[in-house]
């Protein structure tokens, strides 16, 4: 389990970090504060305002780890931000015990508080924060779902025929052509076909496929490039396509929309692991694994989830929600836009409000 993640379960549960540090603390002052000795993970006060520097680790088993620790908190001693400031290494009490007695000696001899927390138990901590924050709107939103749809552009593979007949109602037949030649045609079908009900482009009625308001925009915005090509599902969405694509997602329509869920569970994935690492390949850590299905609340083996990830990546970078850093490394770094802050807030609005609705108060009428 990754620093960041450790800091932000434990910064979430107040509780749980005053017994791993034995400090009564009232209030955080700050967290990742840069000084010119270095970058304090956090800082807290209790009810006097006695202030703690906390210096974060997870496991210490290695000599260049440890030295970086050392020098960074006596570093850190140079730092007070009230009269009264102690200082702490806070790690993982799973590094090895020659390891540890080091630590304990250190502490000793530079006036360092140290203390230790369990990293197990900070994992399992970690998955009931996230489901807590998850259920604190008051509503319970669907777990996100794999799908094999890689892009949302190729819904102008399923929305075209609408277009070629000029119609705007299809029969199970007509919607089904551009898949008749295809591989494991009907599977493909019906992802494409969950994908258009997720964004609200047609409804079922009686076997056969209407166009809602919404699908009429779409097809209407189809680009005209699309004509002259044999792979449709390779077109780039148009810029009115995506605006419309973001006026459904975040219209709190949710209810089994699974590809609006999985965007807003991706979104919190990135809020939530500071966007870190996504996975390049297949096979990543079994702790980041670990992670992301403690936040999704799914079991996925490590190849699933790492196409969930990059599939859903895909759909926010087509939408303009994020870009990536990529690196050199099993992991490229992802950040939100401007626009995907907006989105990810309007989420958050959205879910509020309807917790409101449902837990609207009527004793001022008694």
């Amino acid at each position: 389990m990754i620093e960041s993640l450790v800091q932000w379960t434990l910064l979430n549960n107040s509780s749980k970090l005053g017994n791993y540090l034995d400090f009564d603390f009232a209030k955080i002052i700050g967290q990742e504060i840069a000084t010119d000795y270095g970058r304090i993970d956090f800082v807290l006060a209790d009810a006097k305002n006695r202030h703690l520097v906390v210096e974060l680790e997870t496991i210490l088993n290695s000599k260049s780890k440890i030295n970086y620790c050392f020098t960074q908190i006596l570093n850190y001693k140079n730092i007070k931000f009230s009269d009264t400031t102690s200082y702490c290494i806070l790690y993982a009490n799973e590094t090895n015990l020659k390891n540890r007695e080091i630590i304990e000696k250190f502490g000793k001899e530079n006036d360092i508080l140290i203390q230790t927390y369990s990293l197990e138990n900070v994992k399992e901590l970690y998955s009931k924060t996230v489901e807590k924050l998850s259920l604190n709107i008051g509503l319970a939103l669907p777990k996100p779902k794999n799908y094999t749809i890689c892009y949302l552009r190729w819904l102008n593979k399923i929305m075209k025929t609408f277009a070629d007949l000029n119609t705007k109602i299809l029969t199970q037949k007509e919607i089904f052509i551009p898949f008749e030649n295809t591989k494991n045609s009907r599977t493909n079908f019906n992802c494409y076909e969950r994908l258009a009900l997720d964004f609200e482009l047609f409804k079922i009625k009686e076997t056969k496929y209407h166009l809602t308001e919404y699908g009429e925009i779409f097809v209407k915005n189809i680009d005209p490039f699309v004509q002259n090509v044999n792979n449709v599902s390779a077109v780039n969405l148009t810029n009115e396509q995506k605006r419309l694509l973001l006026k459904i997602l975040t219209n709190g329509n949710w209810d089994d929309k699974i590809h609006k869920v999985n965007i807003y569970w991706f979104l919190r994935f990135i809020e939530i692991t500071q966007g870190s690492w996504l996975p390049k390949k297949h096979i990543f850590e079994q702790d980041k694994l670990d992670i992301a299905r403690g936040l999704f609340n799914v079991s996925y083996n490590s190849r699933t989830m790492s196409e969930f990830l990059t599939w859903c990546f895909n759909y926010c970078l087509e939408l303009g929600l994020n870009e990536k850093i990529k690196s050199t490394t099993d992991y490229d770094q992802v950040f939100l836009t401007p626009l995907g802050v907006e989105v990810n807030n309007i989420f958050s609005l959205d879910l509020t409000l309807k917790k409101s609705r449902m837990n609207l108060s009527f004793k001022f009428l008694e």
